[in-house]
């Protein structure tokens, strides 16, 4: 088996396996067709021709702690039917995790539990709240908005990283590549409110809701503000449906009555740290203290001080805490809360200053890829 990126000439091959692993109707004669990103990591019989599996790899930016980190974001993960079961998928994420140099890896999971099997953990949860308009009624109604059609993005994009720095993993936006910029195409609509708060919907008119996919704003005031602003979609709509918000959003604050809500809890996405180390040095320490951490085979030894953050690697010592990938991945990133309860996790030292130093801390995105 044979691992490497795939070229344009590779294109035919690559539409085989994605055509048979989702079903996509797909003309292999087409000579428009091009490949899903920059860069698609493929799994090839001996011949170096003909494909078994593939993945696509956008590269992203990541929050983390303030800082960023470099996130391998996984997508179109797929293999011919006849081949599954051979380990080409898992040696194109062995490939992933040797031999390129990410901080870290995001993929939306179509099974949490197979791609734990890979070291990727779930990093959180997001809300989805169907709302009726009567229940946001107290809200003032406005007009203070300007459509997004592809002016302004500047403003749009400093919005958005301003709002998402309160989370972690969430994706640095360069361009406008996630708002329409043809509204009237797509029918779906950006709307930016005094360059303080955007949503981004589109209307389903058979179940006479307003879909609210994107919610950012920067203060209690301008999150009131866009609320007042959907409230004239109610004349002609019964409610409203924000697809994914934070697990910790304050909007809900804001219903008067949510038993006429339909409130519902999904996985952001999963997550899986590819260099420890990394992820160690980036985390912002609330405190001073010290803990050596086993994560399968590595172990570090980690010490705050008024300094610095010090990090010993292969420490020979009795490690605090002792966990495996996929734990590590979730908990570094989003910070421990009932340690006692978490599976993958073993306590040796339970006055080990790790569990004070990896205070729970928010995580969402919701960028494509």
């Amino acid at each position: 088996m044979i691992i490497r990126y795939l070229t344009q000439d590779d294109v035919r091959e690559h539409d085989k396996v994605t055509s048979q692993a989702f079903s996509y109707a797909c003309d292999l004669n087409d000579p428009a067709s091009v490949l899903p990103c920059e860069k698609v990591l493929g799994a090839f019989e001996e011949d170096n021709k003909t494909l078994l599996a593939d993945f696509e790899i956008n590269e992203r930016k990541c929050r983390y702690g303030g800082g960023l980190l470099t996130c391998a974001a996984v997508g179109g993960v797929a293999a011919k039917p006849e081949h599954r079961g051979k380990g080409a998928v898992k040696a194109l994420f062995r490939h992933l995790f040797t031999q390129t140099e990410y901080d870290i890896s995001i993929l939306y999971p179509f099974s949490e539990a197979y791609y734990r099997h890979f070291g990727y953990e779930r990093v959180g949860h997001s809300v989805c709240a169907t709302v009726p308009f009567a229940e946001i009624s107290q809200i003032e109604r406005n007009q203070d908005v300007r459509l997004y059609e592809g002016n302004g993005t500047e403003q749009l994009l400093a919005l958005y990283n301003r709002c998402a720095r309160s989370y972690n993993l969430s994706f640095v936006r360069e361009d406008a590549a996630a708002f329409s910029a043809e509204p009237y195409l797509s029918k779906c609509y950006t709307y930016l409110w005094r360059n303080n708060a955007f949503a981004t919907v589109s209307v389903d008119r058979e179940n006479s809701v307003v879909r609210v996919k994107e919610l950012y704003y920067d203060s209690c005031e301008s999150m009131c503000g866009i609320l007042g602003f959907l409230r004239n979609f109610e004349s002609n709509q019964k409610a409203m449906c924000f697809e994914k918000l934070p697990e910790n959003t304050p909007l809900l604050a804001f219903v008067q009555d949510l038993k006429p809500c339909e409130i519902s809890l999904h996985n952001t996405g999963s997550a899986r740290i590819l260099n420890i180390e990394t992820v160690l040095r980036a985390h912002p320490y609330p405190s001073g203290g010290a803990f050596t951490l086993q994560v399968g085979e590595e172990r570090f030894g980690v010490a705050v001080t008024a300094n610095g953050v010090e990090i010993a690697k292969n420490r020979t010592d009795d490690p605090d805490v002792v966990m495996d990938v996929h734990t590590a991945s979730g908990l570094l990133l989003c910070g421990v809360s009932n340690a006692a309860y978490t599976p993958g996790l073993t306590v040796r030292n339970p006055r080990s200053d790790f569990f004070r130093l990896f205070p729970p801390e928010p995580a969402f995105f919701t960028d494509g890829f």
